[in-house]
C-alpha cells in the first residue's frame, strides 16, 4: 500500500457549546413534527426496550411470559448469527411510514450509479390479496414488493421443478461511520429511502455489534429490520445463504473522527472484508462483489467534543473501545424543541452514493498480495466516488471552505 496516512487535525480549542438556545416555533408543520417523532423513536429505542423489560419484571404475573421469552431469545433463537435472518426480517415492518418519516427528517437519499444484478431475479408487484391489501392500507406500506426478494433466500425450486437462477451476492462497505451511522440505518435497514426499488432482488443485512443482540426486546427490533451481527461467523453464514451484507468498515474507532465538514476514514489497514468476500465458498457459480457506499453528510448530523490523540479524553474513549467493543463519543446537536443543544441529530441532508461492483474470485486461503489487489481497487473506487460527486453532494456546514472538504485515509 502506497497510500500516505493523513494527519488527524484536532479541532479548534475555541469551539464551545452554544451560549444561546433558539426554541422551535409553535407553528411548525405537522409533517415536520412527525419526522422529529420518528427520529426520536429510533434514538430512544434502546433505552426504551430495556426499560420496558425491567418494568415488566416488576409485575410478577408477567414473569412466566418473560421466562419463556428469555429462554427462546437466548437459548434457541440465533438468527443474528446463523445466516437465517430472512426468517426474522419483516418486509412490512421495513416499509412502515415511520421510517419514511425518519428518512425525510434529514432527508436521506440514495444515488445509484449503476444497476446491480439481482441476487434473486424477480418482478415488482403491488400488494395483493385481501389480508395483504388490508394491512398495507392500515400501515400505509403500499410500496411495491419484489417477488423473490425475501422468500427465495434458500434458492427453492419453482413449481415446475426447475431451480431459479441465483445472481451475485454483495459486500457493501459503508463510509464514513459517523457518530451512530444514522444514514446507514435509514437507507439500508429500512425502506424509507427506497432501497428495494433501486436494487430489487438484493436482500441486504446491515451489520452491527453482537452485543446489541444481548439486549432484551431491542434485539427483536433489530432482527425485524434484517439487521444481523458483524461477527465473522455471521458474515460467512449470510453470504453462504446468498444474503448480501453491509459493513460499516471504519467501526467505532472511526466514530471518534466524525465531525461536520470532514471525511476522515479508517480503511488502510482494514482488509478483513476483502478476505471475507474472497474466502467465502459460493453456493452458485456467481461471484461475490465488493461495493463501496460513500455517504455525504453522515458526519454532519452531530457535533462532538474531540481532543487530541494524546489527550486524556481520547485515551479513555480508546480504552472503552478496546474493552467493550464500542466507544462513547461526546456528541451533541439539537433538541426536540430547540435548535441548538441536545441529542437529536441536525436536519442535514445525507446522500448515499452506491458505487460500481468489484467482483472478487474465490480463493480458500488468499495471500496478503491477493487481498491487496482488491483492497486497492476498492480504495480507488471510493476515491472516484468522492472526486465525481463532492461538488454535487458535499455540503460545508462549518464555513471553513475547501480545507476540510477532502477525503482522507488516516489509518
Amino acid at each position: 500500500m502506497n497510500e500516505k496516512k493523513a494527519e488527524i487535525e484536532a479541532p479548534s480549542p475555541k469551539r464551545t457549546f452554544p451560549r444561546t438556545v433558539h426554541f422551535a416555533p409553535l407553528n411548525v408543520p405537522l409533517e415536520r413534527r412527525l419526522q422529529t417523532l420518528a427520529v426520536l423513536f429510533h434514538t430512544v429505542a434502546l433505552p426504551y426496550c430495556i426499560g420496558l423489560f425491567f418494568l415488566m419484571l416488576a409485575f410478577p404475573p408477567l414473569w412466566p411470559l418473560l421466562i419463556m421469552y428469555v429462554v427462546y431469545a437466548y437459548g434457541f433463537d440465533h438468527s443474528s448469527s446463523n445466516g437465517q435472518i430472512s426468517r426474522r426480517r419483516s418486509p412490512l415492518f421495513r416499509r412502515l411510514p415511520l421510517f419514511r418519516l425518519y428518512c425525510d427528517y434529514f432527508p436521506i437519499h440514495i444515488h445509484r450509479e449503476v444497476p446491480l444484478e439481482p441476487t434473486f431475479p424477480g418482478r415488482l408487484r403491488e400488494p395483493s390479496g385481501i389480508v395483504e391489501r388490508w394491512i398495507a392500507k392500515i400501515f400505509g406500506a403500499q410500496d411495491a414488493v419484489v417477488v423473490g426478494n425475501e422468500s427465495d433466500s434458500n434458492a427453492k425450486g419453482q413449481s415446475n421443478g426447475t431451480t431459479k437462477k441465483i445472481g451475485p451476492s454483495y459486500v457493501f462497505g459503508y463510509h464514513p461511520h459517523g457518530i451512530v451511522s444514522l444514514g446507514a440505518f435509514g437507507a439500508i435497514a429500512t425502506e424509507g429511502a427506497g432501497w428495494e426499488k433501486l436494487f430489487p432482488g438484493i436482500p441486504v443485512s446491515l451489520l452491527t455489534l453482537e452485543t446489541n443482540f444481548n439486549l432484551p426486546f431491542y434485539r427483536e427490533y433489530l432482527l425485524s429490520l434484517g439487521i444481523a451481527s458483524v461477527s465473522r461467523r455471521s458474515c460467512t453464514n449470510l453470504l453462504k445463504n446468498n444474503q448480501s451484507i453491509c459493513i460499516v468498515i471504519g467501526g467505532a474507532q472511526e466514530s471518534l473522527l466524525a465531525e461536520p465538514g470532514t471525511l476522515d476514514l479508517i480503511l488502510l489497514k482494514r482488509r478483513g472484508f476483502v478476505k471475507l468476500a474472497m474466502s467465502t465458498a459460493r453456493t452458485s457459480d456467481q461471484p461475490i462483489c465488493l461495493v463501496p457506499i460513500l455517504s455525504f453528510g453522515e458526519n454532519d448530523v452531530y457535533d462532538q467534543v474531540r481532543g487530541e490523540r494524546t489527550s486524556r479524553l481520547y485515551k479513555i474513549q480508546t480504552f472503552i473501545k478496546k474493552a467493550a467493543g464500542f466507544t462513547l463519543p461526546l456528541m451533541y446537536a439539537r433538541g426536540i424543541f430547540n435548535y441548538d443543544f441536545g441529542l437529536m441529530p441536525y436536519r442535514r441532508q445525507m446522500t448515499l452514493v452506491v458505487g460500481k461492483p468489484i467482483a472478487v474470485p474465490y480463493v480458500a486461503q488468499p495471500t496478503e498480495a491477493e487481498i491487496e489487489v482488491y483492497h486497492k481497487q476498492y480504495i480507488d473506487e471510493l476515491k472516484r466516488l468522492w472526486d465525481t460527486y463532492k461538488d454535487e453532494y458535499f455540503i460545508d456546514h462549518t464555513g471553513k471552505g475547501i480545507k476540510n472538504s477532502e477525503l482522507r485515509f488516516v489509518e
